[in-house]
C-alpha cells in the first residue's frame, strides 16, 4: 500500500513539475507470474523506475512497451506470455501470462506562441487536440486577450523582455518536453524572443521561429556574434514549419504543428542555420 501511495504522490509531483512518465499497471494475471494484480511501476523517459510489476524479462519488457508509449503519449493493454517455448512468449521459466496497463501521466507539456496575430491565432485554433498546455503572449494587448483566445490555458500581454523574465529571475521556466513556438510582427522581436529563450537552461525540447532565409540568417548571425552557443542554435527550427507549399495563416499554422508533431515522435532533425552571404 505504500508503494502505491508513493507512486500516486509521485505522479503529483510530475504533474505539477511538467515532466513525463508512464504509470504500468498489473491488471492481470494468469497461472505463474512475478507480478501480481495491482502491481504498479513508474517508468520514466531514461528508463529508470519507481514500483516494480514482478522483476525480470516481464519487467524489462514493459520498461521498452512504456517508452513507446511515452513517444505517442497513448496508453495501451500490453498481454505477455510468460513461457520460455511459446513463439511470442518473453523466454522465462515460470509460466503464465500477464496483462500490464501502460499509462502515460503527468502534465501535458507546454507550448508557448510568441505572437497573437494571424498565425498565432490560427495555431491556437487548431492545436486544442495535440495534447499541449497553451500559453499566448503578444505584447500587445489588443492581440493577447481570453476573447482572442478562449482555448489557451494562459494569455500574457506585456513586452516580451518583462514576460520572459531573466536568466536569473524568469517568468517563463522552460522544461524539455516544452515547445516554443516563435510568430511575431516583427524580426525584431523574434530575436529578442529567441535571445532569451536560448539563454534559459533547462531549454525547451522545441524552439520555431518564422522567417525568410535572409532573416533567419540574420538573426542567427546577431545572436552568434552576441555569444550564444553554435550547439543552441542548431537546434532552432528556422523558417519554422514543414515545407508543405501553404502561404495562409492557416496553411502555415498547419505546417508548424505538423512539425511540432514530428518533433514529438521523434521523426525531426534540426534545420542546419543559413549564414548571411558576406
Amino acid at each position: 500500500m505504500k508503494e502505491s501511495q508513493d507512486i500516486f504522490k509521485e505522479i503529483v509531483r510530475l504533474r505539477q513539475a511538467g515532466e513525463d512518465a508512464v504509470l504500468a499497471t498489473v491488471v492481470n494475471t494468469e497461472a505463474s507470474s512475478p507480478g501480481r494484480v495491482s502491481f504498479k511501476m513508474l517508468v520514466y523517459p531514461d528508463g529508470h523506475i519507481q514500483g516494480t510489476v514482478g522483476g525480470g524479462l516481464l519487467e524489462a519488457n514493459v520498461i521498452v512497451e512504456a517508452k513507446r508509449a511515452l513517444a505517442d503519449r497513448r496508453p495501451r493493454l500490453l498481454h505477455l506470455k510468460l513461457t520460455e517455448t511459446d513463439a511470442d512468449g518473453i523466454g522465462v521459466l515460470c509460466g503464465g501470462e500477464a496483462e500490464v496497463y501502460l499509462e502515460p501521466v503527468g502534465a501535458p507539456p507546454f507550448l508557448y506562441l510568441f505572437g497573437g496575430g494571424h498565425i498565432g491565432l490560427a495555431i491556437a485554433a487548431k492545436v486544442t487536440d495535440l495534447d499541449f498546455r497553451l500559453v499566448v503572449l503578444d505584447d500587445r494587448e489588443e492581440f493577447a486577450n481570453r476573447q482572442r483566445f478562449p482555448e489557451a490555458d494562459q494569455v500574457l500581454a506585456g513586452p516580451y523582455s518583462r514576460l520572459l523574465g531573466s536568466v536569473e529571475t524568469p517568468g517563463i521556466r522552460f522544461t524539455s518536453s516544452d515547445s516554443v513556438v516563435i510568430v511575431t510582427r516583427g524580426h525584431l522581436a523574434d530575436e529578442v524572443v529567441l535571445d532569451e529563450v536560448l539563454k534559459r537552461d533547462p531549454q525547451p525540447g522545441y524552439v520555431g521561429m518564422i522567417g525568410s532565409r535572409s532573416k533567419v540568417a540574420v538573426v542567427l548571425q546577431h545572436l552568434r556574434d552576441s555569444g550564444i552557443p553554435q550547439d543552441r542554435l542548431d537546434r532552432v527550427h528556422s523558417p519554422i514549419g514543414l515545407h508543405i507549399g501553404g502561404e495562409r495563416p492557416s496553411e502555415i499554422a498547419i505546417s508548424i504543428l505538423a512539425e511540432l508533431i514530428a518533433h514529438r515522435h521523434g521523426k525531426l532533425t534540426p534545420k542546419p542555420p543559413t549564414l548571411p552571404s558576406v
